[in-house]
């Protein structure tokens, strides 16, 4: 259900005022950050050819930053460095700073810190290191920098000023006000759900939740509705989506701009409350149900105080800590900044404020427990699958034939978005072990991401091109199909907070197909998968230590070389997830939880 890059191009012909408010919001909110969408919406085939002549020494000269993001998107994973350096040695001071800032958005900070080093606090040095503040957490020195170039800054300054201000009140924890008197009759069993992206623009474990839960509880006699956060997907620059659209019966409604887009976050916040209550109040559902993060859940608070909705909160993941995990390891100072205690604190009092809080596995609930919410209101409803995965037979080996990969490859790999904490790097240098050892594997990694030319690259410092499969993202009818080309499904996270608390859901879908699963031995996986002998009837697969290629390796080659193992693991993952993980039951979790809060009649 992706949509192609293509559908953006022919939204912005056919909606060319939207489409121009949203190209100005760009430009005037976050111009850097514009050079990095940009880069990373040009196909990778495209930019392979382009990054030889961006860096020719004139091009190299007038854009490099340019010249650097793209040589990135085209697996040359030295191009920053290479720009940097050449930065550094000429002394251009103007060039340093532009491609300081579009580093920084690019979440490279330590790039970007150190081309902004011994530069002298002139107006236009001053407001890049505040956006280098603001890129690394330091939200609150970002604005006392601003504060101090005063006029001298101009409207530049003034306008980040503003947006950094606001991004400070929008992270202040929520504050909730006693519910006013319903104002209407609620629509019995109509439940809405506030969501940050959705179906059929983003195909991703968020979304898939979202959709399959919808569609169980529809099954139950609910009316799911869902809505999805203040200006999206048009901010993103699908500026053709329609307000409201059905999907396999599912009504999802979009809160679309009209008018100027505000910069600052705060500003935001308070157009999303007004046109959320206004939804609410045409639906009138019975409850109130936000996923994470904290802005959805704000907002939710915010027309509970105004309709007397209860609210659920779903913790899906922890915002924070996928920030942190984005910027990768060596940055200390992130983890202790300002938005990233603002975020957390934000996020806490999300939590304590709900009605009740829904989350993912044991690990989530015990944090959610140490932030100060009583047990008695969590409830845990895990990822799942739907019960038809349990008995499907996707094409694995049309899958395999229509990327090239050889039939009696064993397959080892992953369906994923591809981040840094994801660990698949830790895979590619498994998979070149094993080549060395003489039991060589075919590596698939299904999906798109910031790491997938890194990863490209890093497949040919191995010499192992001939051995790896990045076909990028497939559309949603052809994912079960990636699924059943592997023969191993690997979960190689690194050791990190989020990793450690949050499941993913892809290896559930893979256990339901009767897949083995390899994973880093980090307590959420090992939650998932379970924690014991391969024997055990009840453990899913094996795990390993994080970020550790020859104890991977060795996983790996003991599934390679024992088919009956494999089976065995395959088969207690699929009756793992016949008990317990099918959205069948997540829907009959919520119906009970719904019915405790008084949005439902007494059950049966």
């Amino acid at each position: 259900m992706a949509t192609p890059r293509r559908s953006r191009l022919a939204g912005a012909i056919s909606h060319p005022i939207r489409a121009g408010r949203v190209v100005g919001s760009w430009y005037r909110n976050d111009p850097d950050r514009l050079a990095v969408v940009v880069s990373q919406l040009l196909p990778a085939g495209l930019a392979r050819r382009a990054a030889p002549v961006l860096d020719l020494a004139p091009l190299r000269r007038i854009a490099p930053a340019t010249a650097a993001l793209v040589g990135l998107r085209a697996g040359r994973a030295d191009s920053v460095a290479a720009r940097c350096a050449e930065l550094t040695e000429t002394g251009r001071v103007g060039a340093r700073v532009r491609t300081a800032v579009v580093l920084a958005a690019a979440e490279r900070p330590r790039e970007a810190a150190a081309l902004m080093t011994g530069l002298d606090g002139k107006p236009h040095v001053e407001i890049a290191k505040a956006k280098l503040d603001y890129r690394a957490g330091r939200i609150g020195d970002a604005v006392e920098r601003l504060r101090a170039i005063g006029q001298a800054g101009g409207d530049d300054a003034a306008r980040l000023l503003a947006r950094y201000e606001g991004e400070l009140a929008a992270l202040a924890p929520v504050v909730t006000h006693p519910p006013a008197e319903h104002q209407f009759v609620p629509e019995p069993s109509r439940i809405l759900h506030l969501v940050t992206n959705a179906l059929p623009y983003i195909s991703a474990g968020y979304t898939m939740r979202t959709h399959r839960f919808a569609t169980a509880q529809r099954a139950l006699g609910l009316d799911p509705h869902v809505v999805t956060s203040w200006g999206w997907p048009a901010l993103q620059g699908f500026v053709a989506a329609p307000a409201e659209e059905r999907i396999d019966g599912v009504e999802y409604h979009r809160l679309l701009p009209d008018g100027r887009i505000p910069a600052a976050a705060d500003v935001r916040h308070v157009r999303a409350v007004s046109d959320a209550t206004a939804l609410a109040r045409r639906l009138r559902p019975v409850l109130l149900h936000a996923a994470s993060d904290h802005r959805n859940g704000a907002v939710a608070l915010a027309v509970r105080d105004r309709t007397g909705l209860p609210v659920v909160y779903e913790v899906r993941g922890f915002l924070e800590e996928t920030w942190l995990a984005r910027l990768g390891p060596g940055d200390e100072s992130a983890a202790g900044s300002q938005r990233y205690e603002l975020a957390r604190a934000r996020e806490t009092s999300v939590m304590r404020s709900a009605d009740a809080v829904v989350t993912l596995s044991g690990t989530m609930r015990a944090e959610v427990v140490a932030r100060g919410v009583p047990a008695e209101r969590i409830v845990l409803a895990p990822n799942a699958v739907d019960s038809r995965l349990l008995t499907a037979q996707p094409d694995g080996a049309g899958f395999r034939r229509a990327y090239g990969i050889p039939d009696r490859a064993i397959v080892v790999g992953s369906v994923s978005t591809l981040n840094s904490y994801e660990g698949f790097g830790t895979l590619l240098a498994a998979g070149a072990l094993l080549r060395d050892a003489g039991a060589p594997v075919h590596v698939l990694l299904v999906g798109d991401g910031p790491d997938r030319a890194v990863l490209r690259a890093e497949a040919t410092a191995l010499g192992l091109t001939g051995n790896v499969t990045l076909p990028g993202r497939v559309p949603h009818d052809q994912a079960l199909a990636a699924h059943a080309a592997l023969d191993i499904f690997v979960v190689p996270r690194t050791d990190a907070r989020v990793t450690r608390l949050v499941t993913p859901l892809k290896p559930v879908e893979a256990m339901a197909l009767g897949r083995p699963v390899v994973a880093s031995q980090l307590p959420a996986l090992a939650e998932l998968i379970g924690d014991g002998p391969a024997g055990a009837t009840d453990v899913a697969g094996l795990l390993v230590p994080p970020d550790d290629p020859a104890a991977l390796a060795k996983a790996i080659a003991e599934l390679r070389d024992d088919p009956a193992l494999r089976q065995r693991l395959g088969a207690a993952g699929r009756e793992a997830v016949s008990t317990s993980r099918t959205w069948d039951r997540i829907a009959e979790i919520h119906l009970e939880l719904y019915t405790r809060l008084g949005a439902l009649g007494s059950p049966g």
